[in-house]
């Protein structure tokens, strides 16, 4: 054999070789992978293919190829010589048996054109053999590949009849891609909950010696131990972090562990050493050269290489795109189809990104696969002992160094294994650490408190040292000049804490009534992230100290570094004290609650990306002004009545959206976008019973008009189950009391997605509109419910009286939607403002962006007839100077995202923008000017509508039209002859 068994396979029996197979027998079971049937097998026989370890195959497959004879041309091909290629596909990526199921794993092409006929044909006009070999590889990851391949193929040649004026063939390849999308969606979903399974029976499968000890001290030894673990690392060779599964690097982390030989950099083939050793832009030379098929490479899917190629596959794809779309845009331009010719660059543009796309496809699978594999090896006996050597000796020194805390974890833990039950597992008390912990660490209190004279004037002169430092950076922080009180933070203080590194502010206010101990808090982030709450507190030093130790426990699990800024100096001080000692004083100057010391405690494990600065500056800024009004919202929503509650919730819904119209929002485009059902958080839902379940969910005017609405997913633990159940719904309507239904519906599972059928809504109820949903699973009730808003509000002339996702209006409400037909009959203006509202990408309050050389090929896509497309610049014109629609410098991302305001660095391009126009209505109507809420109509704005054929508009109809024109209501210069104008108006349901 041409390389030893693996770190701790001891071989028991070697059995004569048969060809290039030889069955070995193991003294212990072993879990591997089978390279023909892709499947974990848990086995002592394992059988090895030309003396390589690496390629393993199960006793299955063994004796299937030794049955059939097929040894010689079923199995991988042997490795090749340097200077051979290899193949696209690798042999392992599935698993099914069978001649014709074989082929197409080896044939992405052939398997994607199949797959395409029966998104087309129906899958009867597939042959049997064809059939039962997709059926077979369903749930592989070739056929992940596959679909992605023949979808952008679909959408390349529907891209191709378009500009050759071939309706036909473009809806019949459109609608092919859509099915194949669908599939791909179904297939990854499948595949990753075989992920998800393999990955947790790979972190369950460990065997490790007893270690119990130094795990409990790594819970409870803070910084010390941290330094003694890098100590104990840096001595043994090993680079930082290499006893933990990183979460990116796989390869580097095990090949630098120098556990598997295999991994060795003089063990690559020379081509995976050539792709490793390359340069950012002669790496991304042999990604294109690979995409577009001219020098496909092989390589590119090794181990060693797959994390590179996967985080570049993007920029290839993205570029891939950018090539297609213009080379369509730069064909409707030409007409070049009147006089015959064939879009030839088109077609080659589209193959090239369908192979970038697939190629993108794999090189994620593969991805997960080497995630995979890390765990793999980090739960192998050879990891785990290095691990267990390596916390062992870093919790002796810091035992030696505090003999106090070694006696007490030793006791704790020799208290643990005498009852626990898991203390003979093969890797014993696992998960018994962190329990052990939460024992020790009362006592290690107990002893902080008593520490000796020396520890403590060492601790009196870091504290000493941090106030002097904290006095003179807010000396040095206070203001000259009067700042901009609309920005968010002080602009001294984002030039001083944030001038390079990336990092986020968050504003941190309380609001306190004297002679009571409750006090209402909140923070706010530039990106719209909040919270609120209510505690108690002895005096506002405290209240505030406990508002930052929650904001910090909010947002430390975050990765960047976060800085938090309050108006309290002395509070911001005292945190930012305890964040820089890991400590907490013992005699502050103001009073501390053992609750507000726990905050405190638990808020220093985040100290590495969290700092806290105290804004000076005379008036407040728009974050703490914005921050200051949620606490004192928070506090009256905890004493007050549930109207209180709600009024909160709304203002907490409405700062996020404005806070979300920053950078940092990333746009949404229609691809991407969900059903607009989720779970709410217990702090969103208030006080809950046991078991009770609540979500929300924003209707679609297909929801409405189909009688369903779509369900969340469920969460771990959770499941749905078809039936049926009984739903009340309660309609709030203003000045009039609640209107509520009690109907039988359907919980269902259609498309892949659950949701809840047999519903009838209540009449007045318009796309947008958020249903809140609670759900007690061991009843058979559903109660849903609509929310009135404080103020009613018109989003472009249409009325809402109760809470609304912006974005959904903005898709749904688009001009033409009051048309009952598949192309509407609009004007030209209305025709851009309807596709910059369903095609453009969506930001978190309605906003829709588009770039704008893209416009008229988007138009056309949702059917404005191609004889219109020159009038649509002049439209935008006319849109601009009316104000609808807005033009700006903006970027785009590696995906093609467009940005606005640009990202750095990145090139600038035009964009034009919608932006929903809300205004509030006064709600100065009676019971009876309302009328029966049934029957309450909406607006609807001035528009044009064509005549029959030889009807022309009357005088008072062109008058009216002048007038409009005039005040800005509709944007048209002058009036078709074949069109007349409707004045604005109320309709009913």
């Amino acid at each position: 054999m041409t390389m030893g068994a693996p770190n701790g396979w001891t071989v028991a029996t070697v059995r004569p070789a048969r060809g290039r197979l030889q069955q070995v027998r193991l003294q212990d079971r072993v879990v591997f992978r089978c390279t023909r049937c892709d499947r974990e097998k848990t086995s002592r026989l394992v059988c090895v293919v030309d003396g390589s370890w690496s390629s393993l195959l199960c006793n299955g497959c063994h004796g299937f190829l030794l049955s059939n004879e097929q040894a010689a041309s079923a199995l991988p091909a042997a490795p090749a010589p340097a200077s051979a290629q290899p193949r696209q596909v690798p042999d392992s990526i599935g698993g099914a048996e069978g001649g014709r199921a074989d082929q197409l794993r080896r044939n992405v092409v052939e398997l994607a054109k199949l797959l395409r006929i029966r998104a087309e044909e129906g899958e009867r006009q597939l042959a049997t053999d064809d059939r039962k070999a997709l059926k077979s590889l369903a749930d592989e990851n070739v056929t992940v590949v596959a679909l992605r391949y023949a979808e952008l193929l679909a959408e390349g040649d529907a891209l191709v009849a378009q500009v050759e004026f071939d309706r036909r063939s473009r809806r019949r390849s459109a609608d092919a891609a859509g099915i194949l999308a669908e599939e791909r969606g179904v297939a990854l979903q499948r595949l990753h909950e075989r992920y998800e399974t393999r990955l947790a029976a790979a972190r369950r499968a460990s065997k490790a010696p007893d270690h119990l000890d130094a795990m409990v001290m790594r819970h409870v030894g803070g910084k010390p131990f941290r330094r003694a673990l890098d100590a104990v690392i840096h001595q043994r060779g090993l680079p930082p972090g290499a006893v933990d599964v990183p979460t990116s690097g796989y390869w580097a982390w095990i090949a630098d562990s120098r556990l598997d030989p295999t991994c060795a950099e003089e063990a690559l083939p020379p081509e995976v050493r050539d792709l490793r050793r390359m340069d950012a832009q002669a790496f991304l030379r042999v990604l294109h050269a690979d995409a577009d098929g001219t020098r496909p490479n092989g390589f590119l899917a090794h181990p060693a290489v797959v994390e590179r190629w996967h985080a570049q596959s993007g920029r290839v794809y993205a570029r891939l795109k950018a090539t297609r779309d213009q080379s369509a845009d730069a064909f409707d331009r030409a007409e070049a189809v009147k006089a015959g010719s064939r879009p030839g660059r088109l077609e080659a543009d589209a193959k090239a990104l369908a192979r970038a796309g697939a190629r993108r496809a794999m090189s994620e699978l593969l991805l997960k696969e080497l995630r995979l594999r890390a765990v793999r090896f980090h739960r192998q006996p050879p990891m785990q002992r290095l691990r267990a050597e390596c916390f062992t000796e870093a919790a002796g020194q810091v035992a030696d160094a505090d003999p106090e805390l070694g006696a007490l974890v030793a006791s704790a833990c020799a208290d643990h294994r005498a009852r626990c039950v898991k203390v003979n597992d093969p890797h014993p008390c696992a998960n018994c650490a962190e329990e052990v912990a939460e024992r020790v660490r009362p006592h290690r209190t107990r002893q902080r408190a008593g520490r000796s004279p020396a520890r403590e004037a060492a601790l009196e002169a870091e504290v000493d040292r941090a106030i002097a430092e904290l006095t003179q950076q807010v000396a040095a922080s206070a203001p000259t000049e009067p700042d901009n009180p609309n920005a968010f933070i002080c602009s001294g203080a984002r030039q001083r804490l944030a001038p390079e590194t990336p990092s986020g502010f968050a504003v941190v206010e309380t609001h306190t009534v004297p002679g009571t101990p409750q006090f209402g808090y909140a923070w706010v982030t530039e990106d719209g992230e909040l919270r609120s709450g209510i505690g108690a507190a002895a005096d506002p030093q405290e209240a505030s100290v406990q508002a930052l130790c929650r904001a910090a426990l909010g947002l430390g699990e975050c990765q960047r570094r976060v800085h938090l800024v309050s108006r309290n100096a002395k509070a911001a001080a005292f945190v930012q004290l305890v964040l820089r000692t890991g400590t907490v004083p013992p005699n502050p100057e103001f009073a501390l609650s053992s609750d507000t010391i726990g905050l405190l405690v638990e808020m220093v494990s985040y100290r590495r990306h969290i700092s806290v600065y105290a804004d000076l500056c005379p008036r407040p800024h728009r974050g703490a002004e914005t921050a200051g009004h949620l606490a004192v919202l928070a506090l009256s929503a905890g004493e007050g009545p549930g109207g209180r509650s709600r009024r909160l919730r709304v203002e907490l819904d409405m700062i996020a959206r404005n806070f979300g119209r920053g950078v940092g929002y990333k746009p949404t485009s229609p691809d991407e976008e969900g059903d607009h059902a989720w779970w709410l958080s217990a702090e969103e839902t208030g006080p809950s019973r046991r078991n009770e379940l609540t979500w929300r969910t924003a209707l679609y005017r297909m929801h409405i008009d189909g009688g369903w609405c779509a369900l969340p997913e469920p969460r771990t633990g959770e499941s749905w189950q078809e039936g049926r159940l009984r739903l009340r719904i309660d309609h709030e309507e203003r000045l009039r009391p609640s209107v509520a239904q009690v109907q039988e519906v359907t919980v269902r599972r259609r498309g892949g997605q659950w949701e809840l059928g047999d519903i009838r809504w209540p009449r007045g109820l318009a796309p947008g509109v958020i249903v809140t949903f609670r759900w007690r699973s061991d009843t058979s009730m559903i109660k849903a419910r609509t929310a009135l808003l404080p103020q009613p509000e018109q989003v472009d002339g249409v009325e809402f009286l109760h809470r609304y996702d912006v974005q959904v209006v903005s898709r749904e409400s688009a001009p033409g939607f009051d048309q009952d037909r598949e192309v509407p009959d609009l004007s030209d203006a209305s025709w851009v403002l309807r596709t910059l509202r369903k095609l453009g990408y969506l930001s978190v309050d309605g906003t829709a962006t588009l770039v704008e050389d893209a416009l008229v090929r988007n138009c056309l896509a949702l059917g404005l007839p191609r004889h219109r497309a020159g009038r649509v610049g002049a439209a935008v014109d006319q849109l601009l100077r009316s104000g609808r629609i807005q033009r700006v410098q903006g970027s785009l991302d590696v995906d093609g995202r467009p940005w606005y305001p640009a990202q750095p660095g990145r090139h600038r391009i035009p964009l034009l923008r919608y932006v929903p126009r809300v205004e509030a209505v006064e709600a100065q109507r009676t019971a009876s000017a309302e009328g029966h809420p049934h029957r309450r109509g909406y607006k609807v704005p001035g528009h044009l509508r064509r005549l029959p054929s030889g009807a022309k508009a009357s005088e008072e109809r062109i008058e009216a039209f002048k007038e409009a024109v005039r005040s800005f209501q509709v944007v048209e210069r002058e009036l078709p002859d074949t069109h007349t104008y409707v004045e604005p108006h109320k309709k009913n349901r």
